[in-house]
């Protein structure tokens, strides 16, 4: 299993039934995705609130309940992949083009939560 398949999967441990979570944008939210699609197909309750169209239509696909950021009152937790990470785990995001949609969740959520 590769590291971002790994901390996808790992990720998902995290959240508990009930929450709201932000999800971020991809290769490891999409290995987070398949593992929560899983959880959700077994009985697991969560609102998910995604950063771009991209995770929305995953989302969808894996029927992941999801709603829009306005339709929120918090977010619980936010899964989200940093694009490089130093030896001080110092994150950078943004690579992937939807940064601002990342800020809004991440400011709107209880515990950011990045995995490389």
């Amino acid at each position: 299993m590769n590291g971002k398949r790994a901390a996808g999967r790992k990720a998902v441990e995290e959240v508990k039934d009930g929450m709201t979570i932000g999800l971020g944008t991809g290769s490891t939210v999409y290995y987070f995705l398949e593992a929560l699609a899983e959880k959700v197909a077994d009985g697991f309750h969560m609102t998910g609130v995604a950063t771009s169209q991209k995770t929305i239509d995953l989302a969808h696909q894996w029927n992941i309940p999801m709603q829009p950021l306005n339709a929120v009152k918090t977010i619980d937790i936010t899964i989200d992949g940093a694009d490089e990470v130093d030896a001080s785990l110092n994150g950078i995001k943004g690579g992937g083009g939807a940064l601002l949609y990342e800020k809004l969740v991440a400011k709107a959520s209880k515990a950011p939560h990045l995995d490389r």
